[in-house]
């Protein structure tokens, strides 16, 4: 389905709200269910169906009778959603990909201060070149030594950004691949926490 409804296409491009379509996609679910999945309130879930279903996004598929009133099962209208993005209201494609990493961006960056809080404490910065003439900007405790997360017992946190990586283009398209097999092999794993985990490169043009 083709979305040109400002509002709709508004709700699509929110990841914090657009996750909660996402039980309902392919799928009929009762608002108990899609509250089990989440692990929310009914009511909480329920208030998000009539909304989806106000936009169009959610139909009622079908009713299960019982004693009482019937259970009302919710899909969503497509399997397939699209936004171009003149529904977006975003003034460029530059401000259309900002508004959307932005949630996940934040959510990021507060949980990796958090995990290192939790490890550290208050750390500050070092600035420096490394053995081949290269700028560090590193997280460290102490003047004299970076800290690292990949201590075995520290938190698996990460924030790693390299503005100076040079290759040639044919390493960068396998680097481009290796990112991309490594992190669908782990979106193939059912583990008990939650994560955000970003992935991005691409040539500095400018």
């Amino acid at each position: 389905m083709v979305i040109t409804d400002p509002t709709a296409a508004r709700a699509l491009l929110d990841p914090s709200t657009v996750r909660h379509l996402a039980p309902f996609l392919g799928s009929e679910l009762s608002v108990s269910e899609a509250a089990e999945i989440s692990g929310e309130k009914p009511n909480t879930v329920l208030s998000r169906v009539r909304r989806f279903v106000t936009l169009g996004l959610l139909e009622v598929s079908r009713e299960v009778p019982r004693a009482g009133r019937p259970i009302k099962l919710y899909t969503a209208v497509a399997d397939v959603f699209f936004v171009p993005f003149e529904a977006s209201e975003a003034e460029s494609l530059e401000a259309a990909l900002a508004e959307r990493e932005r949630y996940v961006e934040d959510l990021l960056r507060h949980n990796v201060v958090r995990g290192r809080l939790e490890a550290l404490g208050n750390w500050g910065t070092r600035v420096y070149k490394d053995e081949r003439g290269r700028l560090q900007v590193q997280t460290a405790v102490t003047p004299d030594a970076n800290v690292t997360m990949l201590d075995p017992g520290a938190p698996a946190v990460l924030s790693a950004w390299r503005d100076a990586v040079m290759l040639d283009y044919e390493d960068a398209k396998a680097l481009q691949r290796e990112l991309y097999e490594l992190l669908l092999r782990y979106l193939r794993y059912d583990g008990s926490q939650r994560y955000v985990v970003h992935v991005g490169m691409a040539p500095v043009l400018r």
